[in-house]
């Protein structure tokens, strides 16, 4: 059993040494004479292609759906075929195909130059499979592949996916959506960019890609560092001949942290002007953080962050993540206005890493007070409260005279009073000459 488990060890071991991008993406193809090449769909049009990349650091599973339409007024059958290779390296795993919820049986065909397309690679075998679609039907196809991830010596990983490849479908694409699930990598870690910016990035290592009406699609290329296999990497490959930081290197692996930093304590006293001094205490400080060790992983931190060592540009990274621990680490203490200011003072030295440097300002707007109302709302307001106290203030004078409103005018009472009485007695008269020229009729 022993052995066994031992060969398989073996097996999967020289298999994670390929290099393998992604490569989900179906394309329409004709065949002829036994051979297969890339065609230009007029009649088939691509309504949706979404995928899922959930990336490990050293393989990524895809999942892919695709809804084709048949915009002729007549039945269409199709060739749709999978490049078994993109270039001299890259090859497909294990790819497999439903139409509608049915497996479908896969058959590989040498592939062969389309000379209107000439600019095109072709891989040494296309995949294939035949879909028939009657006039304006839908058909949703779906797709699963696992490959390796393209990792150089200092374990930059990339993830290439070949959007290009769209472009044979018929345009414009209406929507296309790419997902890659980075298992809660920190924005830090991507670095390089993406050859294309990310739509969106939800702070759990998952980045999206969304496109409308796309009519020229081009390759995405996502890159990023797992930073903790990086160092280690970085010591091995700078100090192969030195023993002392090989066993160091090896405690770390091992996960035996407290070891790893009992060595690094004796061997940087040991040897002051080392020329890695700065990256081996940066290893010491991850193994405080492994360890919950808030405030020596800190003040190792405040001591690395200016210039923490390492080539460009795993540098950059490095410094990045020293940044995302400390604030991690301030919060873990509630200390959030700390954390804004130290935000605040470090935004303008950032450089590279479009989504860390978005966080940074996602994280400063999160944690900065609510803004004071705004001067037009006052400015609004303050003929309100000069009319409202003004009328208060003829209301409580306590004056002889007092007001009634009439017609939207304050009038006196004793006005009122005097005008009344006016009116009365003109009245009056008014009556009592009517009186008199009565009694001259009469007589």
């Amino acid at each position: 059993m022993l052995k066994k488990l031992l060969v398989w060890g073996m097996v999967f071991t020289f298999m994670s040494l390929f290099v393998i991008p992604v490569y989900a993406i179906q394309v329409p193809v004709e065949i002829s004479r036994r051979r297969a090449y890339p065609i230009q769909s007029n009649d088939i049009t691509l309504v949706s292609f979404q995928a899922t990349l959930r990336v490990e650091p050293n393989f990524t599973t895809v999942n892919a759906s695709m809804v084709i339409r048949n915009d002729s007024s007549s039945e269409a059958n199709i060739t749709i075929g999978i490049p078994s290779k993109y270039d001299d390296i890259v090859t497909i795993k294990q790819p497999a195909v439903s139409v509608e919820g049915q497996n479908q049986k896969l058959i590989t065909i040498r592939s062969t130059q389309n000379q209107e397309i000439s600019d095109m690679f072709l891989p040494p075998n296309w995949i294939t499979f035949a879909v028939k679609l009657a006039p304006g039907q839908f058909k949703v196809i779906k797709s699963t592949f696992t490959i390796n991830n393209r990792y150089d010596q200092a374990e930059l990983r990339t993830i290439y996916f070949p959007l290009r490849l769209l472009n044979l479908w018929n345009k414009p694409l209406n929507y296309v959506q790419i997902t890659a699930d980075l298992d809660f990598y920190p924005p830090y870690a991507f670095e390089p960019n993406p050859s294309i910016p990310p739509s969106e990035y939800d702070t759990q290592g998952r980045l999206v890609w969304r496109f409308l009406d796309l009519r020229q699609a081009e390759d995405l290329q996502i890159h990023f560092y797992p930073v903790e296999l990086a160092v280690a990497s970085y010591l091995k490959q700078k100090l192969q001949g030195n023993p002392d930081i090989i066993n160091i290197i090896n405690l770390y692996e091992k996960m035996d942290y407290d070891d790893a930093i009992l060595s690094i304590a004796n061997f940087l006293e040991a040897n002051p002007s080392f020329e890695l001094n700065k990256e081996l205490k940066y290893l010491k400080a991850l193994c405080h953080m492994e360890l919950f060790q808030p405030g020596m992983a800190l003040e190792i931190f405040n001591q690395l962050e200016p210039s923490p060592g390492f080539e460009e540009p795993l540098s950059n990274v490095i410094r990045n993540k020293i940044i995302y621990d400390k604030v991690y680490l301030l919060k873990i203490m509630g200390k959030e206005q700390e954390i804004l200011d130290y935000l605040k003072e470090i935004q303008p030295s950032l450089t590279n890493n479009e989504i860390f440097i978005k966080w940074v300002e996602d994280e400063i707007k999160r944690l900065s007070p609510p803004p004071p109302p705004s001067e037009e709302k006052n400015e609004i307001n303050e003929p309100i409260d000069e009319q409202n106290q003004s009328q208060d203030s003829i209301k409580g004078q306590d004056y002889d005279v007092k007001y009634i409103r009439i017609l939207g005018y304050n009038v006196p009472i004793e006005l009122i009073f005097i005008g009344t009485l006016i009116l009365i007695v003109l009245i009056y008269i008014i009556r009592k000459r009517k009186k008199r020229r009565k009694k001259r009729y009469i007589f």
